[in-house]
């Protein structure tokens, strides 16, 4: 999952977002498979999007476990801080920035704005 390209709206290995390569690691990863059926764009969308979905399909945790789902800040070329979804994976956050490439880094949990916990499937398609 690393060396993906950045592809705004993007849902596969040819090109991702943030949103696509959470799905795509809690698919590939994790036995997850869930739906976004939001026409989201990470780099100027209303994040509200991003953060209900994670409502309906998570829970909130203190602590990053792997599988998790991350919300963080990232400081935009625009002065605007923006919020972005990786997974922790190993210890480590897989993500993606706009123009890169996806990658592993370290946490740093100053920027952290919100971990979740998914839920497993059957669980976050049931009416709530």
């Amino acid at each position: 999952m690393i060396g993906i390209p950045w592809k705004t709206k993007g849902r596969d290995r040819d090109g991702i977002d943030c949103v696509g390569l959470a799905l795509l690691a809690q698919k590939e990863l994790y036995g997850r498979e869930y739906d976004f059926p939001f026409d989201y764009d990470p780099e100027t969308g209303d994040e509200r999007v991003l953060l209900d979905w994670l409502e309906d399909i998570a829970d909130e945790a203190d602590v990053p476990h792997d599988g998790d789902l991350v919300i963080y800040r990232l400081p935009g070329a625009d002065g605007v801080v923006r919020h972005h979804i990786g997974t922790v994976v190993d210890e480590a956050l897989l993500h993606i920035y706009p123009g890169k490439t996806s990658r592993k880094v370290k946490f740093r949990m100053k920027r952290i704005h919100k971990i979740y916990r998914a839920r497993e499937v059957g669980a976050c398609r049931e009416p709530r």
